[in-house]
């Protein structure tokens, strides 16, 4: 019986019967139309909210998410490509870039000295016009000086520091956490103050091995999400 709930639910979500911010029968209605317990009617709901279709308000309901984006994190890519890949149209807003010095954190991230310049760029992400991450760079660009003047208000700046180093982009070191929204963050996002977000922060290197970018990225916790499919066999590491 909780396959035959899950199989309804989601067929009704796939005809459009039920859309994006439409609220989902309750338990109580579950019980009710398909006379099973409550016990049986939450479980189904609960797989429903485990795979990232819905969203559980507190006294108000179980209702419909946003499609989420999914990152594979078994190979590096640029988010321009995986926004691509699922069929949306990627875009960028530059909302601020300025020169600064660097601390001793960000120095240590890419390889420089206490106090170098470094410059700051934080750019907004959008798939199909929506807010999907603020992305926060430091790149360092007394290493690579013609990332001063670029223009980063471009959709991929993978390809762009590609172009502009005249090195291709080999490996990255990432991180994933979490952290809670910062206003500034919240409202470039759409969402409030203190929400909880997916927080990556990301030092890509270019070939040869120099740090080319550091960046601290913050998602919209309903439109994006991390994946990775996991063998019991671990790959063979050497290096």
């Amino acid at each position: 019986m909780y396959h035959q709930i899950l199989l309804g639910l989601t067929e009704r979500i796939e005809s459009g019967e039920v859309g994006v911010g439409d609220r989902l029968p309750s338990e109580a209605d579950l019980v009710a139309e398909f006379g099973v317990s409550r016990t049986t009617a939450r479980r189904a709901l609960d797989e429903l909210r485990r795979q990232g279709l819905v969203r559980r308000e507190p006294g108000r309901g179980t209702f419909l998410a946003s499609p989420r984006l999914r990152s594979n994190l078994a190979y590096l890519h640029s988010f321009s490509e995986e926004i691509v890949r699922w069929g949306y149209v990627p875009g960028a807003r530059l909302v601020s870039q300025e020169e600064r010095a660097a601390g001793e954190e960000v120095a240590a991230w890419l390889g420089v000295g206490v106090g170098e310049e470094v410059l700051y760029v934080r750019r907004l992400r959008l798939a199909d016009e929506r807010p999907i991450f603020v992305c926060d760079s430091h790149l360092p660009v007394g290493r690579f000086p013609a990332l001063k003047d670029a223009d980063y208000g471009t959709v991929s700046l993978t390809k762009l520091m590609e172009e502009r180093t005249g090195r291709r982009i080999e490996h990255a070191r990432q991180w994933i956490g979490a952290a809670t929204a910062e206003p500034d963050v919240a409202g470039l996002l759409e969402i409030p103050a203190g929400v909880p977000v997916l927080k990556i922060r990301r030092i890509t290197c270019v070939a040869g091995g120099d740090p080319a970018e550091v960046v601290e990225a913050f998602f919209h916790p309903e439109r994006y999400q991390h994946y990775n499919e996991l063998s019991t066999q671990p790959a063979q590491v050497t290096g």
